[in-house]
């Protein structure tokens, strides 16, 4: 293996990490926001997520769904994170003063909505919460939710349809 070889491989490993960031960050962030409600949180960890996974792929090491594992690393820090720390809730959060996003209309609508949203997530158990925040905020499949978190697929779907069912019962009770 050359130097021309290495220098190639480099390059690749560049590339495929700048189109990894332009493809997952956004959604790396949402994913870290919606579980330590903490703009600046959610930036280090994301920024953490990423680093960590570019020095796995600078080992050498190989990645066979790189936006799994994206998350899967970022989901292992929000845990590390929780574990220092106890998480602030949203309404302390807009008492400091830090707010998720822009200031346009359409923004704060839908900030509007997603603190709603979040509200209601909150009620529910964690491994509810969990699956279905993966699932309808995330976008990810029952397959892939459980490779992420190391279940089979049968186990997440009863999650989810649980978590839905819990949801629906707290939405009634409004």
């Amino acid at each position: 293996m050359g130097f021309r070889h290495l220098f190639h491989k480099k390059e690749h490993l560049d590339g495929m990490f700048v189109d990894a960031f332009d493809a997952y960050g956004d959604a790396i962030f949402r994913f870290c926001y919606t579980r330590v409600r903490s703009r600046a949180d959610a930036l280090d960890i994301t920024q953490e997520a990423f680093i960590r996974t570019w020095e796995y792929l600078r080992e050498g090491k190989n990645i066979t769904n790189l936006r799994a594992f994206l998350y899967k690393v970022a989901r292992n820090l929000i845990i590390d994170e929780s574990r220092k720390k106890r998480s602030i809730s949203l309404d302390a959060e807009k008492e400091k003063g830090i707010e998720p996003m822009a200031d346009d209309r359409k923004s704060i609508e839908a900030r509007i909505d997603f603190k709603r949203t979040i509200s209601y997530l909150d009620k529910l158990g964690e491994a509810h919460r969990e699956v279905l925040t993966l699932r309808f905020v995330d976008g990810f499949s029952p397959k892939e939710i459980a490779e992420l978190l190391q279940e089979s697929e049968n186990a997440i779907y009863v999650r989810i349809h649980r978590g839905l069912r819990e949801l629906r019962a707290i939405l009634h009770e409004k």
